[in-house]
């Protein structure tokens, strides 16, 4: 039953988890039998995905195959988790994204076996929170995937105990404030709640405020926002670790995800007022990440600008008065995340080696020629180029943005604009031959699982060019 394999693609990891712990290190200290749990645990969870879409239609405005579970540590407690197209592709891409951020892992030290386990929890938590059914559900897994984030954060040696303790008190504040609605509204409610119905609820007008001014804030804390931005960019500047920072820049996607979800149809007077005081701090954001990654001579400072601009975009696209865009969201997010990863894999990498040279990374990709094809190709569908669906999704959404609100739709576009030119102009530094100087120390090109794994997501964004879902349908 495909039902059935809704259990298993959440709770697989959290075995795999299990078989990583008790996996031995090689003599060498690797961790070359946890990385093959993980990898292997990834793979099967991303076939049973694949399975679940052939299940599906095409419908974002509900969800489908709801699989329930009695939970024992709650007498009468249920667990209810539920699919649907926009859910199913984020999973897809978080797995493939983990899968890549893994592949990285080779030029890192450390104790990854520790890292590995954390990561296959935080999958397990991460694909029940964007599966969840109902309320409760939700915020349960809400509230636990911030703990095996927070414990890698912790375990990286360039992470400090106060940028690890900033990022557990600023996402344990969000999920306090969602407590306070979701507690509320199940006392008026007094039914199982499933969340396709979240935006349909009318609430009394004392307290419909209160409830949705909650989880505003708690899904805010989870993105890019200004002024609670501070904790995911004060986190991504010292992490040394691909695997980590890929976890830190999913975690955004939940709170995207809830207000998706959560957005109601008719919003209270006092916080509908509110909407374009918001969108004006995201494209200040956004123009404050553009600029700064313009600015910024380090590559991570300029992925992490450059992911954070399209997270903030997409935002601005969940505002938008019409429910068309969830499915162009969704179809943007799959190829996004493809092209993070694949960038994050690369940069770390050239990261690594650009410690020996002298002076900076520039020319660097000279020496590396299978890192410059496949960052080159990443770089061209990461800025517009029509080779993805991110090319025509993101069309459409800015399209959307513009029509609401020109203004605010203009200034997006323009921190899109400057996000390309400072992507391009960092890909020109870096195979820049000039720069390069005679008797340099050995440079290593990344190896070859991690450029067949750029090929092959290079591969399945050209194909999602046409069809985003060509895998399956």
């Amino acid at each position: 039953m495909p039902e059935n394999l809704l259990l298993i693609v959440v709770f697989l990891p959290l075995i795999g988890s299990l078989f990583v712990a008790a996996s031995h290190n090689d003599a060498d200290g690797t961790s070359r039998n946890a990385t093959a749990v993980s990898v292997w645990v990834i793979c099967c969870n991303i076939l049973l995905i694949l399975r679940l879409f052939s299940s599906l239609d095409i419908d974002l405005n509900s969800l489908q195959m709801i699989s329930q579970m009695s939970w024992s540590v709650a007498p009468g407690g249920i667990l209810s988790f539920g699919t649907d197209v926009l859910s199913l592709m984020i999973i897809l891409s978080i797995h493939i994204a983990l899968l890549m951020g893994i592949f990285g892992l080779k030029d890192v030290t450390g104790n990854q076996k520790g890292i590995l386990f954390l990561n296959l929890l935080f999958l397990t938590t991460t694909t029940g929170f964007f599966m969840a059914a109902d309320l409760f559900t939700f915020y349960m897994f809400f509230v636990l995937m911030i703990v095996p984030l927070f414990m890698e954060i912790g375990l990286c040696s360039g992470a400090g105990k106060k940028t690890a303790s900033r990022f557990f008190l600023y996402n344990a504040l969000g999920t306090l404030l969602l407590l306070m609605p979701v507690a509320a509204i199940y006392a008026m409610q007094n039914v199982v709640i499933y969340i396709e119905n979240i935006s349909d609820i009318r609430l009394p007008d004392n307290s419909g405020v209160f409830i949705w001014s909650g989880m505003f804030l708690a899904f805010i804390l989870r993105l890019p926002v200004w002024p609670f931005h501070y904790w995911i960019s004060s986190v991504n500047t010292v992490l040394k670790n691909p695997l980590v920072f890929t976890g830190v820049n999913l975690m955004p996607i939940s709170g995207l995800y809830g207000f998706i979800r959560f957005w109601p149809a008719v919003l209270p007077e006092e916080i509908a007022a509110l909407v374009p005081v918001f969108e004006i701090l995201c494209v200040m954001t956004m123009l404050y990440l553009a600029f700064s990654g313009y600015s910024s001579a380090g590559l991570r400072d300029k992925l992490f600008s450059y992911i954070f601009i399209y997270y903030l975009l997409y935002l601005l696209g969940v505002f938008s008065p019409t429910d068309v865009l969830k499915q162009n969201i969704a179809y943007s997010l799959f190829a996004f995340l493809l092209v993070a990863s694949g960038m994050i894999m690369i940069v770390f990498h050239v990261d690594k080696e650009s410690e020996k040279l002298q002076n900076s990374a520039n020319g660097i990709l000279c020496l590396q020629p299978k890192a410059a094809f496949s960052y080159a190709l990443l770089i061209l569908a990461g800025v517009g180029f029509p080779v993805s669906a991110l090319f025509w999704n993101n069309f459409i959404i800015v399209s959307e943005i513009l029509n609401a609100n020109v203004c605010i739709g203009t200034i997006a576009v323009f921190t899109m604009l400057l996000a390309a030119v400072f992507l391009l102009q960092n890909l020109y530094d870096l195979r820049d031959k000039s720069c390069l100087l005679q008797g340099q120390e050995k440079i290593y090109d990344i190896d070859n699982l991690r450029f067949a794994a750029g090929t092959i997501v290079m591969m399945v964004l050209f194909l999602s060019f046409i069809k985003p879902l060509w895998f399956v349908y």
